[in-house]
């Protein structure tokens, strides 16, 4: 009856020959065959199930609609159990046939009244495909490791040509027409970047443009801080609104007076000024004596898109040119120009690192500079609403862990535990368009930063 049954199904020989006759007959009794149609789905991911599957004849293949590479394919003999005998209730993959094939299938009550023998064998059936399966997971992740490596060293040959901006007389007269920050400007700059500043000295530095002094007193004394009497003292302002809220108020006016005013600058001057706030909020995290200094870096980030809005606008006939220049590389020769400290400079004009190197592949002292600002980048995009999709951030998950979040969080937990709380303490002192990004509390979740 056995040899009948098997025979009807096509089974090969190969079904658990080791156990003998009787015995396989016994375990074939207790269970059913499935035939799949080709592309028939055996489980979706997701779907409850606990049933132990053996392929009888075909091919089956794990399905994965966010990956280009082909999934792992079971073969005859093959036991797919990925859940059976685990915790977890729902299939964490979708398997359909490759072409028609059969199944056998036992689901957990089958399987307890067989006997140790049979359970064994099944056992020891399922150890032999999972072993198949890390062997075939090692080879992808060899080869996407190799690929990785051979893609990274073509982006940076291709940006090798960057390291010629300076040679350029054509690029050096652009960066020379722009006007340069006011002086005290750049010295708040190198003071606050130092990360030893002290009020007095900041409030005199402040004094030598008149405007900020009224910039600031208005500030303190608007309805976003609501303090009951007038203030007049600029120290005393510039100690009770901290350092990052006068700098922001000191930087801007400077990049004002730098680049014209234009609905395009207006717009990628509030991406940066939003960036800046993220920056500081995750200082308050890693450490917070960076904190004035990534402020910074959020809001000169961009300098060089400012430059390209100004050229396109100024040699419409350039435009082509113009697409192939590398704004962080204009940035920061700009800012190196305007003798802005290196680390800023530096960290600005390799910035996009991130996106196609691992943390261990930026040899440089300002490595946690760019992993800030990546984050950052990574936190704006989704408060704003974009989609983040794995090839947008390919090294993220290696970037938390190297800033130090406890067990890694997703940029979800980052954003709302660790940015969101720190900027919905301050709201009443964030310009309208942040506050309405930053949205109602939400409930906070548990998470430890060491």
């Amino acid at each position: 009856m056995f040899e009948k049954d098997l025979n009807g199904v096509g089974t090969p020989p190969g079904f658990f020959p080791n156990l003998g006759d009787k015995r396989r007959i016994t375990l074939f009794n207790t269970g059913t065959v499935q035939t799949l149609a080709d592309t028939d789905f055996l489980f979706k991911k997701g779907t409850p199930g606990k049933t132990i599957f053996y392929v009888l004849s075909g091919t089956l293949k794990v399905v994965s609609a966010d990956s280009c590479s082909p999934g792992y394919r079971f073969k005859t003999g093959d036991v797919i159990a990925e859940t059976s005998f685990s915790a977890g209730e729902d299939r964490i993959s979708s398997i359909a046939a490759e072409g028609p094939s059969t199944v056998f299938s036992l689901d957990p009550a089958g399987f307890e009244t067989l006997g140790v023998e049979i359970r064994t064998a099944i056992l020891g059936r399922l150890h032999d495909t999972v072993l198949s399966r890390i062997k075939y997971l090692d080879k992808q992740t060899k080869s996407a490791q190799f690929r990785q490596a051979a893609l990274t060293k073509y982006i940076v040959k291709s940006r090798k040509h960057l390291e010629n901006y300076g040679q350029s007389e054509i690029i050096v007269n652009i960066l020379k027409s722009i006007p340069r920050l006011p002086l005290h400007i750049t010295q708040l700059i190198e003071l606050l970047s130092g990360q030893r500043a002290s009020a007095k000295e900041v409030a005199a530095l402040a004094k030598q443009d008149p405007s900020l002094v009224v910039d600031v007193l208005k500030a303190i004394n608007s309805a976003r801080y609501a303090l009951p009497t007038k203030i007049t003292d600029v120290s005393y302002a510039i100690t009770y609104m901290g350092f990052n809220e006068v700098y922001q108020i000191a930087l801007s006016r400077g990049l004002m007076k730098s680049i014209p005013d234009s609905v395009e600058f207006r717009e990628v001057y509030r991406h940066s000024l939003f960036l800046s706030f993220i920056a500081s909020e995750l200082c308050q995290s890693y450490d917070r004596n960076r904190a004035a200094l990534l402020s910074t870096i959020g809001l000169l980030h961009d300098l060089g898109q400012t430059v390209l809005l100004l050229l396109r606008k100024q040699n419409p006939k350039w435009s082509l040119f113009i697409e192939t220049l590398d704004s962080a590389k204009l940035g920061a020769m700009l800012l190196e120009q305007w003798n802005i400290p290196k680390q800023i400079c530096y960290t600005i004009e390799y910035q996009a690192w991130p996106a196609f190197r691992q943390p261990a592949d930026i040899l440089s002292d300002q490595k946690e500079n760019i992993a800030l600002l990546y984050v950052a980048h990574a936190v704006y995009d989704h408060l704003a609403n974009r989609a983040l999709d794995a090839l947008d951030h390919p090294f993220l998950d290696e970037y938390l862990r190297l800033l130090g979040f406890d067990d890694c969080p997703g940029i979800a937990e980052v954003s709302r535990d660790i940015v969101l709380e720190g900027l919905r303490r301050k709201s009443q002192r964030l310009p309208d368009f942040v506050r309405k990004l930053i949205g109602p509390p939400e409930p906070r979740a548990n998470l430890r930063v060491v």
